[in-house]
């Protein structure tokens, strides 16, 4: 396990030092796809303490958005992603931001850098196992979660017209929770 993970650091630290704004998954991955399970995980905040992702299901609706600082598409879509979580954070929605940066002192400070302009959480995956577990292949890459944990949607890219499909999913998500209450 050690071997695989060191190896698929150093794939990805290769790729973009060559300046590619993409994380190339191992071709054994599978995007998880509307309808699955989602993988569950717990690994660690920014502040130090632990994000359970089963915590934060049951009440909420989740947006689990994957990025890097090496990605400069991720970095430009930060401004897009505080809106929606603005938007939508009083309708028991959460948005989460994964960091899958080498755990070094200087990509912790990196990430540190972006997360303080980011409106939502953002937790750490340095070894990259979040990642993998979801299949992600190129980044930026978000997957909408139901309150249950069920795959709503997973998109590859966060172009305008799929930050208008989550918009959208998140809609449907808290008018049928309001539907439910009365």
């Amino acid at each position: 396990m050690k071997v695989k993970t060191g190896l698929r650091q150093a794939v990805c630290l290769l790729l973009l030092a060559l300046g590619l704004s993409t994380f190339s998954a191992p071709v054994f991955a599978v995007t998880v796809e509307k309808g699955d399970r989602a993988p569950m995980f717990v690994t660690d905040t920014l502040d130090g303490g632990t994000f359970d992702l089963k915590e934060h299901l049951g009440k909420n609706i989740v947006l689990l958005n994957f990025w890097s600082v090496f990605c400069r598409d991720c970095l430009s879509r930060i401004e897009a992603m505080n809106k929606i979580h603005d938007l939508y954070q009083e309708r028991n929605f959460e948005l989460i931001g994964i960091a899958g940066d080498p755990p070094t002192e200087r990509m912790l400070t990196q990430v540190k850098k972006y997360a303080a302009k980011m409106h939502f959480d953002v937790v750490l995956d340095p070894e990259l196992d979040i990642f993998v577990s979801y299949g992600v292949e190129i980044i930026p890459f978000a997957v909408l979660l139901d309150r249950d944990g069920t795959v709503v949607m997973a998109i590859q890219s966060l172009d305008p017209e799929p930050l208008k499909e989550i918009s959208k999913a998140i809609e449907a998500l808290t008018v049928i929770k309001s539907l439910v209450k009365e």
